[in-house]
């Protein structure tokens, strides 16, 4: 029965992904349009992600060894927390600086093997950490943003470094789900980021509200239309 339902979910997800990445989609372009160096949110941010270039372009000459450790150990823990919402324990983690790293869970089956699988790829674990931080701490603003866009950028580089058909992850998802999932999700997560850059926990909220908001007017404007054209 839960491989079933399992199996139901994951079909009306990526059924619906054109739709969410359509309403997703304006909201992300909404928010990059918004960006302002006059704002101080923004101008901290850029700043950020301004240090991350001469910070990368040190570091993984410099410490190349160092770097590559920390990238596994962020891919590691994508697949393990992923897998913590789909109730898997994790019962071992393997991170190595040339040799990729492992995640051993388990629990409940194959339930949730795709989202685990892709995780690395969509889910920006540094950049959430630090917007969950803001929406329950109080943190100076100017820190905030600046961690903020260091961080976007380095899971950003370090994402497209990732992802190619080739990784073994990409994989054992299949090219299908692959497609579907991984634009929509990057889309989904760059711009709940850049939407509390925007304007805080009001349009981090908003970001949400618009986006399904979007997504079903689209629906709901194909359906009318193919029953037009079905009726004549």
């Amino acid at each position: 029965m839960l491989r079933i339902a399992s199996k139901t979910s994951m079909g009306l997800f990526l059924f619906a992904s054109p739709f969410l990445l359509y309403g997703f989609g304006e909201r992300l372009v909404a928010a990059v349009a918004d960006m302002s160096i006059g704002d101080a949110r923004w101008r901290w941010f850029i700043i950020g992600s301004a240090v991350f270039f001469p910070v990368y372009a040190v570091a993984s000459r410099v410490f190349p060894g160092l770097w590559n450790y920390l990238a596994t150990l962020e891919h590691e823990m994508a697949h393990l927390l992923v897998g913590l919402l789909f109730l898997k324990i994790p019962v071992s983690i393997r991170v190595s600086a040339h040799e990729g790293g492992e995640v051993k869970q388990v629990g409940l089956g194959t339930t949730g093997e795709t989202w685990i699988t892709l995780a690395p790829y969509f889910l920006p674990t540094l950049p959430l950490a630090i917007v969950a931080t803001g929406l329950l701490v109080d943190i100076p603003e100017n820190y905030l943003m600046a961690a903020l866009g260091f961080s976007t950028f380095y899971h950003l580089l370090t994402n497209w470094a990732e992802t190619s058909f080739r990784q073994p992850d990409l994989k054992k998802a299949g090219v299908a789900k692959t497609v579907l999932i991984l634009p929509l999700m990057n889309v989904v997560c760059y711009g709940m980021i850049l939407a509390y850059v925007g304007g805080g926990t009001e349009e981090f909220k908003a970001f949400w509200v618009a986006g399904w908001g979007e997504s079903y007017r689209l629906a709901e404007d194909t359906f009318l239309f193919l029953r037009a054209k079905a009726l004549g």
